[in-house]
């Protein structure tokens, strides 16, 4: 009896941590967006609230969405390139292989952003290999 006692509180444990695990990793994607939004926000405070030429608060109006960066099919998640790039460089991002490597050798290369400006609706940006993209949110 104690050994089978000793089995099903193992399994319960197992179980009890599988729970854990899975709730962690279901959380949507609106959290995760808000989490990144709320650490980049800090990282700007941390800086003295530089974060361009509209100060932090136009900054913090601008939210990437998606950012994909590749050829027909071979594309990779340029996200946090593309966030970095704008902070750094005043609102402008530039299509290569430094966002996210190279996921396509040899191909022509194009970035897909989705961004929204504050509560905005969606907006899309496009830029072929070797272009800059511009983007700013208005007042």
């Amino acid at each position: 009896m104690n050994i089978a006692h000793r089995n099903i509180v193992r399994i319960a444990t197992v179980l009890a941590l599988t729970a854990a695990t899975t709730s962690a990793f279901a959380q949507s994607a609106e959290y995760r967006r808000g989490y990144e939004d709320g650490y980049a926000a800090g990282q700007r405070e941390a800086r003295g609230g530089q974060g361009g030429p509209d100060g932090p608060v136009a900054w913090g109006r601008l939210h990437i969405e998606e950012a994909e960066y590749g050829a027909r099919g071979a594309t990779c998640n340029a996200r946090r390139a593309v966030r970095d790039q704008l902070e750094r460089n005043r609102g402008s991002v530039v299509a290569n292989n430094e966002l996210c490597g190279d996921p396509a050798p040899g191909e022509q290369k194009r970035l897909r952003l989705v961004y929204r400006c504050g509560d905005s609706a969606s907006a899309r940006a496009f830029a072929r290999e070797g272009e800059r993209l511009r983007l700013k949110c208005g007042r």
